[in-house]
């Protein structure tokens, strides 16, 4: 019979305490984006000046984490931490202030790079505190944070936008922060590194490059999040040209995605502790292009739609958590420089599969462009195989 994983009550606490800080900071993604036109019309801007606000915080975040990556390789994390979490609070309670377009754009930018310098090493933490079935559990479990900001960030803002103004999303989101961050204080222990300390700050750059399996499993995470972000990005847009559906009845859709994905993120650990995470990843990709090729051929049917979307929640939710799980245990002695690439590479896959969707929505539409998704997650699970197959 499998072993009970039993958790102790200061584990708990902090496994709940890491799960606060990535909702918040995943929620921080999602919750402006029900908000731009009122706060376009606040600031006598047009929604696309104002969605500039979004792709500077995704820049901030994905150019800044590589940079910050090796200080969590030579310094106690749980500092590190803090003064990510302080630069990230004061980001978000500054853009509920702001009252310029441009300072708003700064205030982002302040809150991108704080979540550039906490989330990898909230995952380099876990990886660090964490071994065997426990990582697994405890990274499912922190991941499904992700998954639930998604399914509840854009209500979220919408609702609190509605009751008062734009600026309470902020205000609750820096609240949110707050709690999080005095639980870190509490029991977050410190992370002192080895022998990595008396490395020097490019060291951790060339032990990354060089490790055999570190680039590949990288690039891995890059296409899986370019090809699933080139899809998601216009979900959203096609159902409402489509199926001609106001925004509260398109942001059921995504609340269906976000809890499918939430649950099986959560329970991801169970699933990933008997099959492996690499072959966790390669099953799951392949349900991921089933649903995907799904989508594309009952692209007129909202019904089929809404269970392939539940399908595809569940299969990323599942692969994303295995993915990341196998990358934090690539070099265990570096791993806040390689979380800090994995989740630079995260942003980038956004950005360049969103930029794709932009540039060919409207010639080859959301069905082209959905095949086009489906074929990038090809691509991640021939190279997840053969990376299993060098294993072997």
């Amino acid at each position: 019979m499998t072993a009970r994983v039993i958790f102790k009550f200061q584990e708990v606490v902090m496994i709940i305490g890491l799960f606060l800080i990535v909702f918040v900071i995943g929620a921080d993604s999602f919750i402006i984006s029900p908000l731009l036109p009122i706060i376009s019309h606040d600031f006598n801007t047009s929604i696309g000046q104002t969605a500039l606000a979004v792709t500077i915080y995704a820049v901030c975040y994905a150019v800044g984490s590589p940079f910050f990556g090796p200080l969590g390789d030579k310094y106690n994390k749980k500092y590190l931490l803090i003064i990510g979490m302080i630069v990230f609070l004061v980001g978000s309670f500054l853009c509920a202030i702001a009252n310029d377009i441009m300072l708003f754009y700064i205030f982002r930018a302040i809150a991108g790079l704080g979540a550039a310098l906490t989330m990898p090493n909230v995952w380099a933490t876990i990886g660090n505190y964490f071994a065997d079935k426990k990582l697994n559990l405890v990274m499912g479990i922190t991941m499904s944070a992700l998954s639930l900001s998604i399914a509840i960030g854009v209500p979220l803002g919408t609702i609190l936008s509605q009751l008062t103004n734009w600026h309470m999303a902020f205000w609750s989101s820096g609240g949110l922060a707050l709690v999080a961050f005095l639980i870190l204080l509490m029991v977050v222990p410190n992370t002192y590194p080895d022998k990595t300390a008396s490395l020097k700050y490019f060291d951790s750059f060339k032990i990354l490059f060089t490790t055999k399996k570190a680039v590949p499993v990288l690039l891995i995470n890059l296409i899986w999040m370019f090809g699933f972000y080139m899809f998601y990005t216009f979900l959203g847009t096609f159902l409402a040209q489509t199926f001609h559906l106001n925004t509260a009845q398109t942001g059921k859709a995504f609340i269906a995605y976000g809890l499918s994905n939430f649950i099986a993120s959560f329970f991801g650990g169970y699933l990933l502790s008997k099959i492996g995470a690499i072959k966790s990843v390669i099953i799951h990709g392949l349900g991921s292009v089933l649903s995907l090729v799904g989508l594309a051929i009952f692209s007129g049917k909202l019904t089929m739609i809404i269970f392939l979307l539940v399908l595809l929640a569940l299969a990323q939710g599942l692969g994303v958590t295995a993915l990341t799980t196998y990358i934090v245990n690539i070099i265990p002695k570096n791993r806040s420089t390689v979380m800090s690439f994995n989740s630079s590479f995260l942003y980038l896959g956004l950005t360049l599969g969103s930029s794709f969707g932009a540039i060919f929505y409207n010639e080859i539409g959301f069905v082209g462009i959905t095949i086009c998704a489906a074929i990038a997650l090809v691509a991640a699970v021939i190279m997840a195989y053969k990376l299993n197959q060098s294993a072997i």
